[in-house]
């Protein structure tokens, strides 16, 4: 039986894929862990629990960095990649115009010492593209509150600093970047500027969609995974 393993992202925890976990693991082994750190070696050690010849990864936003990481520096290798609304640098660069001002996720850092909640719905706003807005209240449920805001400030530092052009020579597994077209948290020309940097990427853009496609386009992105299972 292949594996489905899924990786959630920034401020969400592994409930993030129930939907997914309930319509595909009849078929399929599926598993999600809840990451307790935002490290790739953490995920890279979970990762090769797993049959990884038989294994179909897919990471969310920084879970898919966290992921790009493990498989570049630490040589996981499972079968095939699925990248969700995933940037090579989140933050802007002078050479990367496209991230997110820096000022503005340090600002996330600090609010988040006065109130996390309202810190991770914001950011579940933001996550859903215009016309998308009937989604809020099951976009909020992914960034539950009650986490650590110590974790979160971690997971925001993660994003801060981590730049994975110069890693990503390193990957020569197949490669499928999920995008949303109107994705205000990981912009469109973010995923053109991943797909560059991996010659075997490809690219599927979902027009009107914002960062979870997962959830606002669930049928569409289902139809995307089990085509590669079943490749």
């Amino acid at each position: 039986m292949k594996t489905l393993a899924l990786v959630h992202g920034w401020g969400a925890t592994g409930e993030s894929w129930k939907g997914l976990r309930e319509s595909l693991g009849g078929s399929w082994r599926v598993e999600a862990p809840t990451l307790p750190e935002w490290r790739a070696e953490w995920l890279a050690q979970w990762l090769t629990g797993l049959p990884l010849p038989e294994t179909l990864a897919v990471g969310w936003s920084l879970g898919g960095m966290l992921l790009l990481e493990a498989v570049a520096r630490a040589g996981v290798r499972p079968a095939a990649l699925v990248l969700v609304g995933v940037p090579a640098v989140f933050c802007q660069r002078p050479d990367c115009p496209w991230g997110q001002p820096p000022a503005a996720v340090r600002a996330m850092r600090r609010a988040l010492t006065q109130d996390p909640a309202r810190v991770l719905a914001e950011f579940a706003r933001r996550s859903l593209a215009p016309g998308e807005e009937a989604w809020l209240a099951e976009a909020r449920r992914l960034f539950p509150a009650g986490q650590a805001p110590a974790h979160l400030a971690l997971g925001l530092d993660y994003l801060l600093a981590t730049d994975l052009r110069l890693w990503l020579g390193e990957i020569s597994l197949p490669v499928t970047l999920v995008q949303g077209e109107e994705d205000a948290i990981v912009r469109p020309a973010q995923a053109a500027l991943l797909k560059d940097h991996l010659p075997p990427a490809e690219l599927l853009l979902l027009p009107g969609a914002g960062h979870l496609p997962f959830l606002t386009r669930a049928g569409e992105f289902q139809a995307i995974l089990v085509a590669k299972l079943k490749g």
